[in-house]
């Protein structure tokens, strides 16, 4: 059984679903007052990979590491909005400003440990930035659904099979 989505589509929703996975992390690390779990940017206790005995270290190191993820996924699907969708302006926007939208939320999350969840002023932009991008990866995903997918067309003129040239009349 073939699988009726297309690549573009399987990363889109995937970028999607990541959002709001990311989201609720986000808000269970808030929940949980564990922002100051990996109390650096951008590694966690000055490692990659931290020591996890603490569990505030463990939510927070979590939920970078979802965003990184997440991150990938939207570069992903803007490099194949562009690639496979090209001729559909409203999905290469939609993920443009998807990824410049994951791009400046990691940074404003940086920016929030590194203040050391003293400037409220980030804090908000982080959590509205969050639901703006939410809101760009869903956008996209629903386009890469509902706008037709564009005709296959063949890489280059010399894949056709040679055609015999038509008789001229004498």
């Amino acid at each position: 059984m073939k699988l009726r989505w297309d690549r573009f589509q399987i990363l889109a929703l995937a970028s999607a679903i990541g959002a709001f996975v990311l989201m609720v992390a986000g808000g269970f690390v808030t929940h949980t007052g564990s922002g100051l779990g990996c109390p650096d940017w951008p590694l966690c206790q000055g490692r990659i990979v931290p020591d996890f005995s603490d569990s505030s270290t463990a939510i927070e190191w979590t939920h970078r590491t979802v965003a990184s993820i997440v991150g990938i996924l939207v570069l992903l699907t803007t490099f194949f909005a562009w690639r496979d969708r090209r001729g559909e302006k409203r999905i290469l926007w939609a993920a443009f400003l998807s990824f410049i939208l994951v791009v400046i939320q990691g940074a404003l999350g940086g920016a929030v440990v590194l203040s050391e969840l003293k400037n409220y002023l980030l804090i908000v932009a982080h959590l509205s930035l969050a639901a703006a991008f939410f809101a760009m990866a869903v956008a996209t995903a629903l386009l890469a659904f509902v706008l037709p997918r564009p005709r296959p067309t063949l890489a280059h003129a010399t894949d056709l099979p040679a055609e015999p040239a038509p008789e001229l009349p004498p």
